[in-house]
């Protein structure tokens, strides 16, 4: 751990829905605590209040282009709140499956496309510091009627998580005296 002071606790919230993004959520809350920060990492549905929190990162799986309805409906909740907070937002989601998916994701993955339309209006109102796209995953237990279509894989990059998370600890935590 290096020798920073921490000057307020972090959110980590999320919106998922087969547990893909939650994962990147806790990733991301560890990277933190061993940057020396305090953090909550929590459903976005299950947060009522901001108030014990400094910076708040709020990520959501997508889907058909959308973020999750939770984490629209935290945006529009704390939409308020949210500019007096360093935000920071993240996706996850695109995945790759055959050879033309991979190339198609990684070409995604290196543009980092702008936050998903049915979020990016609350996004600008806030001032969120920065928004980063991950891949995803697809698992056997997505089985609707679209999702059954979908290749099956895990296409998260945890060291890039990570390296994102640590950027945003340098920039909330002081030196130490």
């Amino acid at each position: 751990m290096d020798s920073t002071i921490v000057r307020e606790r972090a959110l980590v919230a999320f919106a998922t829905k087969h547990g893909s993004t939650a994962g990147i959520a806790e990733a991301i809350g560890e990277a933190l605590r061993s940057h020396g920060l305090e953090v909550d990492v929590r459903p976005a549905r299950e947060v009522r209040t901001i108030d014990a929190y400094g910076p708040v990162i709020l990520g959501s799986a997508v889907y058909m282009f959308r973020w999750q309805g939770d984490a629209v409906d935290f945006l529009k909740r704390f939409r308020r709140e949210l500019p007096a907070h360093p935000t920071w937002l993240f996706s996850s989601g695109p995945i790759g499956g055959d050879a033309k998916a991979e190339v198609k994701l990684q070409e995604v993955l290196a543009e980092q496309p702008e936050i998903s339309g049915n979020a990016r209006g609350l996004a600008a109102k806030i001032g969120v510091r920065g928004h980063r796209t991950f891949g995803g995953r697809a698992g056997d237990e997505m089985n609707g009627v679209f999702e059954r279509w979908v290749p099956k894989g895990d296409w998260r990059d945890f060291d890039e998580v990570r390296s994102w998370a640590a950027s945003i600890a340098q920039s909330v935590s002081v030196p130490a005296v």
